[in-house]
């Protein structure tokens, strides 16, 4: 086996100008494929955060109730956690608005009565809202006497209001205790739930009734009435679907380029087939078994993917600065050619060029009847 081995790398670097080519070859089309992979990556997933900026997470619904039918908010939000948590795929936040609400410094009491809201994280921590972005850092906001900084005010951009809900304004959790002084008025809640599907709507209320229903017959009321509404928050389908699109069509691009490396390595294996049918002939009249023909073309396809691959990530190491300017002045993000992610791509590349450069060639360098070689039929 290892003298096998050894005469086909020997009969490698007697066609070291083809084995060269070939590399060049391979090498060109593994990073091709290793960049336009990696750009549609992250393109795909900046477009997709986009999307779900400005569109909602996809499969997440809002639930808002106005009462908390008796119950503590301990209780209440625990009771829909329980609820809920089975059948969403990610914690759930929750909003607490206080209604009829009127700031008392101007010019804010020229914006009326409305509600407030503060927003928590599924466990009661304060929720990481950009307060004080886009906000004047001389605004303030008094609430019963105390004034609230900018930097205690959350200015919502549309998509973000309807995640967290329509309000007159969203201030830091740390003040909520000076706007429960300003209103006599049942708190209401929300709560935000990601099922990651477009039909839970009825899931969500079956829920909510199984595990809140006797409490609702008890308070005078049922789940039903005291559920505003269970909407949908994400939209943007046809954005979706345009963006699967993009996706797709990088994909083909990558794995064309990889295909058309791959075809190319097959011709000129089967090229070398062809031209070595002789030796593999007189190999097995001599001897030599079906696999030692095929390890001496494998080993010339391996050898030549090898290499190639190594001086794709080369190439990649070297071109990186670029890739990353490109890719941060494209996409806002660096472009790291050789991640996990990355390699694994480059790893499942190679093997498929090796799976179509090495199959056929072998198959008939293996299936020849050395007599056909020794001694070619006259016709």
């Amino acid at each position: 086996m290892a003298s096998t081995v050894a005469l086909a790398l020997k009969l490698a670097w007697a066609g070291r100008v083809r084995l060269v080519l070939s590399v060049v070859l391979v090498a060109l089309a593994m990073t091709v494929f290793l960049v336009v992979t990696q750009l549609s990556a992250i393109g795909a997933q900046g477009l997709d955060e986009a999307i779900d900026a400005e569109s909602g997470v996809p499969g997440s619904y809002a639930v808002e109730m106005q009462t908390s039918f008796g119950l503590d908010r301990g209780q209440l939000v625990d009771a829909v956690h329980d609820a809920l948590d089975p059948v969403s795929s990610e914690p759930i936040p929750y909003v607490v608005g206080y209604p009829d609400i009127q700031p008392e410094c101007p010019p804010y009491d020229t914006l009326g009565r409305g509600m407030v809201r503060f927003v928590y994280n599924a466990d009661g921590t304060p929720y990481a809202l950009p307060y004080g972005a886009d906000v004047p850092s001389d605004t303030e906001v008094c609430l019963a006497g105390q004034a609230v900084p900018a930097t205690g005010i959350f200015v919502p951009s549309a998509a973000q209001e309807s995640r967290w809900g329509l309000s007159l304004l969203f201030v830091a959790p740390a003040y909520e205790h000076v706007a429960a002084l300003m209103t006599a008025e049942p708190v209401a809640y929300r709560f935000v739930v990601t099922t990651g599907r477009d039909d839970s709507e009825q899931t969500i209320r079956a829920a909510l009734r199984q595990r809140l229903g006797d409490t609702a017959l008890r308070f005078g009321s049922s789940v039903d009435e005291a559920t505003v509404d269970v909407a949908r928050l994400d939209g943007g389908q046809q954005v979706r679907a345009a963006s699967q699109g993009i996706k797709t069509i990088f994909g083909v691009i990558g794995w064309g380029v990889l295909g058309l490396g791959a075809l190319g390595l097959l011709i000129s294996q089967l090229i070398v087939v062809r031209d070595r049918m002789w030796l593999f002939g007189l190999g097995t009249a001599l001897g030599a078994r079906r696999l030692h023909v095929a390890i001496l073309v494998a080993v010339d396809v391996v050898l030549t993917v090898v290499l190639g691959v190594a001086a794709a990530v080369l190439v990649a190491v070297l071109a990186q600065p670029v890739t990353d300017q490109v890719a941060r002045s494209t996409f806002g993000t660096d472009a790291d050619l050789l991640n996990p992610g990355a390699l694994a791509r480059l790893v499942l590349g190679a093997a498929a060029v090796l799976v179509v450069a090495s199959t056929w060639p072998v198959l008939r360098a293996t299936s020849q009847d050395p007599l056909d070689v020794l001694e070619p039929k006259v016709s």
